[in-house]
Order: C-alpha cells, then structure tokens, then sequence
C-alpha cells in the first residue's frame, strides 16, 4: 500500500469518527432525558427538525429548557430540570 492510498484511509476513518461521535453523544442525551422526563422518546421532543443543527428552533419543551437555564444563570441545560417541565410526560 503505497503513501498516498493510506492518507486517504486515514482521512476517511478521521472524518468519519468526527460525524458519529457528535450523534452517539446525542443519543446518550435523549436516554438520560428520558430517565426525568417520560415523553422523550427523540430530539424533536426538544427540536422542531428530526435531525437538529446547532440553530435549528426548538420545540416548547426545547425553548422551556432554555427559559430555565437562563432563569437558573446556569452554564449549559440540565436534563434533570426535566422533573419539573411543566407538560411532564405529554
């Protein structure tokens, strides 16, 4: 195998460990949601779209997630806050 033939192997597992680490780590968001807070069963249980970018526009559990992190000053959201969403379970 000569140099450039393996470059391109290597780039290719790098780009594609890059794609699925960001959605693996998005999975694991919605299992523990779904410990707090029944109803989520995917991202558009915060999410408008299915498969969510960065400034995508959320749904009213999304936005509510985003109220409280504001209204807490917390850093980042807190799946745990779940607990108390207002439409719990629906």
């Amino acid at each position: 195998m000569n140099y450039q033939s393996l470059f391109k192997l290597a780039a290719t597992v790098a780009l594609l460990a890059l794609v699925a680490a960001p959605l693996q780590a998005k999975l694991a968001w919605n299992k523990k949601a779904k410990k707090y807070d029944p109803a989520v069963t995917s991202c558009t249980a915060c999410h408008v779209p299915e498969k969510p970018k960065k400034d995508d526009p959320l749904s009213e559990r999304g936005l509510w997630l985003v109220a409280e992190k504001e209204r807490l000053g917390a850093k980042e959201v807190n799946l745990e806050w779940l607990k108390d969403y207002p439409n719990f379970g629906k």
